[in-house]
């Protein structure tokens, strides 16, 4: 699910023509609460993406009407010149007319530009889906696909057909995210959550519930995406509980593995060998054992931002993220060093075109990543729909994978 991190939903709007005419506005407005603080100078410290943590802090500065800081932080923050470009950013609205903010927004510009090339794929007609997860079976192409708002998941086969795999509210599942195929049985299974409650569901190839699973420990949970492993483990992120919880094969109970100060894990990755996982969290991505230990912070290379990665898909030694949270949206590769331990490179691969609207997640089959180019997430909230007469059928594209 998108990142709400940093306190809502942020639209990604096209703003750069109104940022060109808006005055500067470089008053001093408040500081920073005392414990915000603490948490972002733990943040800063902790290896993750600097650069989008220090972005961050400038949208909290923005809110809080402190454009002069806000302006000096994210000034700090793109010295490296990241692909996180603030133009399209609402909350930088009172200072996009100061000269030194279009210059940041030139630069980056520059150095990465529109990058277009996805094609369209299929047209999901039931546009009040709200859709968050996208899944593929291996063997015989079809796309499996969640529904936030309905509850339940609907089924695409390779020919764009579309019928539903499980009914609205099936054994009371809640809102579904995350989804992935079992290739040994055609099973699927299913993260979902409402309103601080989480459960994982598992359904026979036919749609049928076999199980469903539920975290033991007190307090609030959101159970977003989740692999497989080749033996049978299934490991889910809790982006509410900060931590992935672990599904032996055959267990019958979840086993919690925290990831400490790291805030909001989303995407997940399972590694080629099956023995380790990415873990995306706000501020970057982590590498650990299946087994919840080896943690590792990924580093990368000035410019590469590792932040707000959605989707996360191992593919030929890389990972290919959709990042949706700081700046437009875009999918990139991630090439990793041979230890699996640090990131080497980065591409873009789809970056301010017409086929990014508010991805979330997509699926690799026969070598190409299938994703969601408007899943409308904006338009849902706790099991409401908003602005419903704007919705629109939901896309999906293909790129071919390098």
């Amino acid at each position: 699910m998108k990142f709400l991190f940093s306190g809502c939903i942020a639209l990604v709007l096209s703003a750069l023509a109104s940022a060109q005419t808006s005055p500067c506005n470089r008053s001093v407005g408040k500081e920073l609460p005392p414990a915000k603080q603490r948490e972002f100078a733990s943040f800063l410290v902790s290896g993750g993406d600097v650069a989008a943590v220090r972005y961050d802090m400038a949208l909290h500065y923005a809110k809080l009407g402190n454009y002069a800081k806000a302006l000096a932080t994210l000034q700090e923050a793109l010295k490296s010149a990241p692909w996180l470009d603030p133009a399209s950013e609402p909350d930088f609205k009172p200072i996009s007319g100061c000269a030194s903010f279009k210059a940041l927004v030139s630069r980056l510009e520059k150095k990465f530009p529109v990058v277009a090339a996805a094609k369209p794929a299929f047209t999901i007609h039931a546009s009040d889906l709200i859709p968050e997860g996208l899944a593929s079976d291996p063997v015989d192409g079809s796309l499996y696909m969640s529904s936030i708002y309905h509850r339940k998941i609907v089924k695409i086969a390779p020919d764009g057909k579309v019928s539903d795999f499980i009914a609205e509210g099936q054994d009371g599942i809640l809102s579904v995210l995350g989804l992935k195929v079992d290739p040994r049985d055609h099973s699927v299974w299913a993260a979902s959550e409402r309103l601080d409650k989480a459960a994982l569901f598992h359904f026979d190839s036919s749609g049928k519930t076999l199980a469903q699973y539920l975290p033991e420990e007190p307090g609030k949970h959101g159970f977003n995406d989740l692999v497989i492993t080749p033996g049978g483990q299934v490991l889910v992120t809790d982006s509410t509980d900060n931590s992935v919880y672990s599904l032996p094969p055959g267990g019958k109970k979840l086993v919690r593995y925290g990831l400490g100060n790291r805030a909001y894990p989303n995407g997940i990755a399972l590694s080629s060998d099956g023995t380790a996982v990415y873990v995306a969290h706000a501020f970057g991505i982590v590498r650990m054992d299946v087994n919840g230990t080896g943690m590792v912070e990924l580093g990368a290379p000035a410019g590469i931002s590792l932040a707000q990665a959605d989707g996360l898909y191992f593919w030929n030694g890389g990972l290919i993220a959709v990042q949706n949270g700081y700046g437009p949206n875009r999918i990139v590769h991630l090439q990793l060093a041979p230890d699996g331990k640090s990131v080497t490179a980065g591409k873009l691969l789809e970056f301010r075109s017409s086929n990014l609207d508010l991805p979330t997640t997509g699926a690799i089959l026969n070598g190409s990543f299938y994703y969601m180019v408007n899943t409308q997430l904006d338009h849902e909230q706790d099991g409401k729909l908003k602005n419903a007469a704007h919705l629109q059928p939901v896309r999906i594209a293909v790129l071919k994978l390098p």
